[in-house]
């Protein structure tokens, strides 16, 4: 049975995986615990929805983040510190 992880469960995955898991086990331990849902349609329509939220989010990073390193490209830092035993 698919279900999708709403917390980590140590032998299944991350919270928000989507993962296999036997029936017995996901109707007796993960669906009482609120560890996991089924992977119903509409269950999938919102995991893929955050999947792709995740996905913009993390690439909206990672640009703003080679904008920040293009800006310091090139450019000369100095940190002075004194040198000794003491902290």
């Amino acid at each position: 049975m698919k279900v999708i992880l709403q917390q980590d469960v140590k032998s299944l995955g991350k919270k928000g995986d989507l993962v296999n898991a036997s029936d017995g086990y996901a109707r007796n331990f993960l669906f009482p615990k609120g560890l996991a849902i089924e992977a119903n349609s509409s269950a999938m329509n919102d995991f893929n929805n955050k999947e792709a939220s995740k996905k913009f989010h993390k690439a909206e990073e990672i640009k703003a983040a080679k904008a920040d390193a293009d800006k310091l490209d090139g450019k000369t830092f100095k940190l002075k510190a004194k040198a000794g035993d003491k902290r």
